[in-house]
């Protein structure tokens, strides 16, 4: 919604891929929230709304579909950057089961620290090599940062991908 200035709910349940019905329960919460106004031309994000997407945009990219490799965990893989992030990633863990919650079948973390991506694993980090094309497609997306983290999540739909990127990703948003 935060890219067009009214969208329709058939165009919403249409891109999202979920029924007019959700769409719907999800429009009166968040206009009850002050997010998002209806009218019959649509529905439209209202100042506050339009404040939150720009905060949001402002550390989240989109999710992107790439090729994992042996990271994917199913037939579709999606990534996602959150910005200036990575101290509040313990193990992954929890961005995980948040993907899980959204559909996808699992997702992995990955920092940048030190000009490498690298998977936190308790007490040790796993360095993706250099010479992975996975990190060339990385850098060419994202252009990651020191202390940014891309999320990787998989699942058997490209949405639910999609979906599972962001709902890791938004862990990590104060």
């Amino acid at each position: 919604m935060g890219e067009k200035e009214t969208v329709g709910r058939i165009q919403l349940s249409k891109k999202l891929g979920i029924g007019e019905g959700a769409i719907r329960t999800v429009m009166r919460h968040l206009t009850r929230a002050g997010i998002v106004q209806t009218t019959k031309k649509g529905c439209t994000l209202t100042p506050k709304g339009i404040a939150l997407h720009k905060r949001l945009r402002s550390r989240l990219s989109k999710a992107i579909t790439i090729d994992a490799g042996e990271l994917a965990l199913d037939s579709a893989s999606s990534a996602i950057l959150v910005k200036a992030s990575a101290r509040k990633v313990r193990q992954g863990i929890e961005q995980r089961d948040a993907a899980i919650k959204a559909g996808a079948t699992g997702a992995c973390t990955l920092l940048m620290r030190n000009g490498s991506f690298v998977m936190p694993m308790g007490s040790d980090e796993w360095k993706l090599d250099h010479h992975d094309p996975l990190v060339g497609e990385l850098n060419n997306m994202f252009h990651a940062n020191d202390n940014d983290v891309i999320i990787i999540a998989s699942a058997r739909e490209r949405n639910l991908a999609d979906y599972g990127a962001i709902a890791a990703g938004l862990t990590l948003i104060e």
